[in-house]
């Protein structure tokens, strides 16, 4: 990584901010091409530190600690040598660029904007650089901050359906990936409150698995890898600084905070060690979601009609509260439902759009749809529907997932839950079932409980869609809407009477895959007829795609990362398809 200090046009800065203390106006530097021919043609002679005379007679030197300029796509960051409790951040490519100068000692903040390919700057605010550290602290619910009472509950449907979700399992929690593969990288650095692989101040892995999962649930719908592993970060980072973000763990009791829209660069959001009672990876593990949503380029969710309004309280009548508001405040209700947010409530101080501003302003992709047109329920040879064979993923407020099936001509009646399946989940289940017609039979949304039930109901013959979307509660600007309603589900049940599972095998099949996990290659046995294997990774993508009509085929995949696949095997004659996971070690 090259380190380099950019003279003249961090001169034209740090003259302008003589000048701003003077007359606090917004001062043009040039175009986006022009500013950035300056980057590159000042790069190429310049070392790391320079010294910088102002008109006043002081001098200020600024170290850059991190330069990237890649194709027209900059990031660079740094600090003022003479003010060390300082930061420096540009960012951006040929269309715009977006940084600012902080100096924490004297609390002064200088922001560089783009309008209309003019690239400027001003004085501004400090505290709207680093909120939670110039604004008034949040309101914890009770003075020693517990949250004891108000911990998520485990759903029994949450079994590992994706790396992030159901209870920790002694994985090494200094390796931990929400997204392998992903070149978009969050890294949680925790170093300094780890003995190696063991957690200090008497914490557990599981505490720390925690915060980890806490982290990669709230950001699950985009496809960015959430990790605690420092060589992965690295790898990322060489590869695109813009694509990455960090966090530091502290080793002791503060005020955790974090530079807004400092995602894209190597300025590092910062997480104490408190709270001292309650659930360590659950508080920690909100706060972690909360600081990571500055650095994405969140500000906080307000509240007008409330004695602090910088922090939104939420709605006790639907328990939703935004993760960007005073998230304590709901840290003891029973169902409770932290999203992203766009202002939709009543009270709300601004109408930042959340999803927007990673997606689009930082460039954060959202997860492919897992189910882009149907899938079929799999059922047990008894009409059993398995939480492990039947579960998806709202990535989207458009998506919505539809599970086939039959019922033949007896009739039958289902019983069936479906539940969010991550911890601190940001899904509310709504779910309908649909007619060959498509009339809606039964649908269901319970109020404040997240999940979707359908109890005893009787089907007559004929073919049905499940159809599984995110839900809301009241209206958006008494309740929630279906904005952040998002994330993952599984769902179990029973479906009693004549059963044809369309397009699916049932369960106990003799097609066996032999070693898994292995190395990358793989044996199926027990094939029938004409098939075709198919498998894809963890985003949807085919990687792998062959017909056959023996009875036995080797895969092979040791051309990919090590994780977790899903193959399919679907017969031509009978248009059955055998579903399941191969892992690669």
């Amino acid at each position: 990584m090259n380190k380099h200090l950019l003279p003249s046009f961090i001169f034209l800065l740090l003259f302008s901010f003589s000048s701003f203390a003077q007359t606090n106006k917004k001062l043009a530097l040039g175009t986006v091409g022009s500013v950035l021919t300056d980057i590159n043609n000042q790069h190429a002679k310049t070392s790391s530190v320079y010294a910088l005379k102002l008109q006043t007679g002081d001098v200020m030197d600024i170290n850059i600690e991190n330069y990237y300029n890649e194709n027209g796509n900059l990031s660079m960051n740094g600090k003022a040598q003479e003010s060390p409790n300082s930061l420096f951040i540009l960012k951006g490519n040929l269309s715009s660029l977006y940084g600012y100068l902080v100096l924490h000692d004297s609390k002064t903040a200088f922001e560089i904007t783009t309008s209309d390919d003019l690239v400027s700057i001003e004085e501004i605010d400090i505290a709207k650089i680093y909120p939670d550290v110039y604004e008034k602290p949040m309101t914890p619910p009770v003075e020693n901050n517990s949250l004891t009472r108000g911990n998520p509950v485990y759903s029994p449907m949450a079994q590992r359906q994706a790396v992030h979700i159901g209870k920790y399992n002694n994985e090494d929690v200094t390796k931990l990936q929400s997204r392998p593969g992903s070149e978009y990288v969050f890294y949680l650095n925790h170093s300094a409150v780890m003995n190696g692989t063991t957690p200090k101040n008497g914490r557990t892995k599981e505490e720390m698995f925690r915060v980890w999962q806490c982290t990669a649930d709230q950001y699950s719908m985009f496809n960015l890898n959430v990790t605690t592993d420092p060589a992965v970060y690295a790898a990322a980072k060489a590869n695109s600084v813009l694509k990455t973000g960090n966090i530091k763990f502290v080793d002791e009791d503060g005020r955790s905070n974090a530079c807004v829209a400092c995602f894209g660069t190597t300025a590092a959001g910062t997480l104490y060690r408190n709270p001292g009672n309650g659930d360590y990876g659950y508080g920690i593990g909100m706060t972690c979601a909360h600081e990571m949503g500055h650095q994405m380029g969140m500000s906080h969710d307000g509240g007008s009609a409330q004695t602090d309004p910088e922090y939104f309280f939420g709605l006790p009548a639907v328990e939703w509260c935004p993760i960007m508001g005073n998230y304590w405040k709901g840290g003891s209700w029973p169902n409770q439902l932290f999203t992203w947010s766009k202002g939709e409530y009543n009270t709300a101080t601004q109408k930042q759009d959340d999803l927007k501003i990673m997606n689009v302003n930082e460039n954060v992709p959202y997860m492919v749809d897992d189910i882009p047109t149907t899938k079929a329920i799999k059922f047990s040879n008894t009409g059993g529907i398995s939480p492990l064979d039947n579960w998806g993923q709202i990535a989207q407020n458009t998506d919505a997932d539809a599970f086939t099936f039959e019922v033949g001509p007896g009739g039958g009646t289902i019983n069936l839950k479906i539940d969010p399946i991550e911890y601190l989940r940001q899904l509310d289940v709504a779910a309908k079932i649909v007619n060959s017609q498509g009339t809606a039979v039964s649908s269901s949304n319970l109020a404040k409980h997240r999940s979707a039930e359908f109890k005893n109901v009787a089907l007559t013959a004929g073919s049905y869609s499940l159809v599984i979307q995110g839900g809301s509660e009241l209206t958006p600007q008494t309740g929630f809407s279906n904005y952040s309603s998002l994330g993952y589900y599984a769902m179990e049940g029973t479906l009693t009477g004549a059963v044809t599972a369309t397009g699916e095998i049932l369960s106990g099949a003799s097609i066996s895959i032999f070693p898994n996990p292995s190395n990358g290659d793989f044996t199926f046995n027990g094939l029938k007829g004409e098939n075709t294997i198919e498998v894809y990774d963890f985003v949807g993508k085919l990687i792998y795609e062959e017909k056959t009509s023996q009875t036995s085929i080797g895969v092979n995949l040791k051309e990919e990362r090590q994780g977790i696949y899903v193959y399919k095997i679907i017969n031509a004659a009978t248009k059955e398809i055998s579903a399941g996971k191969l892992i690669v070690q």
